[in-house]
């Protein structure tokens, strides 16, 4: 039996079971295909967000991912998808200009489809920015190369979020779990508490290590907005800034239900970070599920990175946990309490039972 379920599986999957990280490349690829065949009747712009709700469904349901990629596996192919992300990025924003620009708004019918295609744009392009952007860009600016994390910040800035390279590594990898660190939420602290905290903390390590830095990238965000509207109207560059924002706030949702509660004064051992297993999620947001051990060695590449023995479990994959963070703040925090009580209260236990012994 054995013998044979390995032979079906190997039927249906041949490859690597690390190649799952091309998975990474579909919701980036879909919505390319919706705004390249853009505008659209109003019931085909919403079949068009099946993807993410079939990807969602999955992340929810899937299986745990916990294997290590093997040493031998080809350092090309997790660079070849950064690029890929990259350049998909870029295309899904001029694909996402050229979209809004000619839709159409001079009769109700086609009022009524343009705003079926902004509602499908509103579902999908910043949860794709996240996916498409922000992950291969907080890869990028940690890697040695200064062609990479240039490449970064350029994907970083076309969100108007440059900023973030200076004071992700200088801020939150530097002053981790601290009252300085713009990326771990105390106890008790809502999402929107720590959603402003953290733009006015981040802005202010940035600006007082880098000015200059922190200067060029302002300046290069507006000019990108300036050029943004001219190629395709203000109406394109408004919906540019919104979905940027809501990816902004994505990023800054992984980081609150990465970190929340682990802070220097929570008695949580050597957690640094929630622990999540999910399979799509690694394989979606490049390891970014791995986050203790990035903090561990975050100049490692992703696919080196494992997962964490420590640390309270979040129960869902990244998608549904940042929509409960974002939607039901209150309920995930009365969820969230009771988990960090009981991962004190282990620990507590083992140090116990390692002092007795």
């Amino acid at each position: 039996m054995s013998i044979l379920s390995k032979t079906r599986l190997g039927a249906i999957w041949p490859l690597p079971w690390w190649t799952g990280y091309s998975l990474s490349l579909v919701f980036p690829l879909a919505v390319l295909g919706f705004l390249a065949t853009g505008p659209h009747r109003p019931l085909t712009a919403l079949l068009w967000t099946l993807p993410m709700l079939l990807l969602l469904l999955a992340d929810y349901f899937g299986p745990a991912e916990t294997r290590i990629v093997p040493e031998s596996a080809p350092v090309p192919f997790f660079d070849a998808l950064l690029y890929l992300l990259s350049v998909l990025q870029l295309a899904n924003l001029f694909a996402l200009g050229r979209m809004v620009s000619q839709l159409g708004w001079s009769s109700v019918a086609e009022i009524a489809a343009s705003l079926a295609d902004l509602l499908a744009i509103r579902a999908m392009v910043s949860a794709d920015f996240v996916s498409a952007g922000i992950c291969p860009a907080h890869e990028l600016i940690h890697r040695r190369s200064a062609g990479q994390r240039c490449l970064g910040r350029l994907l970083l800035a076309t969100l108007g979020y440059d900023h973030f390279y200076l004071a992700h590594k200088l801020g939150h990898h530097a002053r981790l779990g601290t009252a300085d660190d713009p990326s771990t939420a105390f106890r008790g602290e809502s999402f929107d508490a720590f959603y402003r905290r953290g733009l006015r903390q981040q802005w202010r390590i940035a600006w007082s290590v880098r000015r200059g830095a922190a200067l060029a990238g302002m300046a290069f965000e507006l000019a990108w907005l300036a050029l943004y509207a001219v190629l395709f109207g203000p109406l394109a560059m408004l919906v540019l800034l919104h979905q940027a924002r809501g990816a902004v706030r994505t990023l800054e949702s992984v980081n609150y239900f990465q970190h929340y509660g682990l802070t220097e004064d929570s008695d949580s051992g050597n957690a640094v970070a929630w622990r999540n297993d999910s399979a799509i999620s690694l394989f979606m947001f490049l390891a970014l599920t791995r986050h203790a051990d990035h903090h561990l060695r975050p100049g490692a590449c992703f696919a080196a990175l494992r997962t964490a023995a420590e640390g309270p479990k979040m129960p869902y994959g990244y998608m549904g946990m940042a929509l409960w963070v974002q939607r039901r703040n209150e309920s995930y925090r009365t969820w969230a309490e009771p988990q960090l009580d009981l991962e004190r209260g282990g620990l507590e236990s083992r140090l116990r039972k390692a002092d007795a012994a």
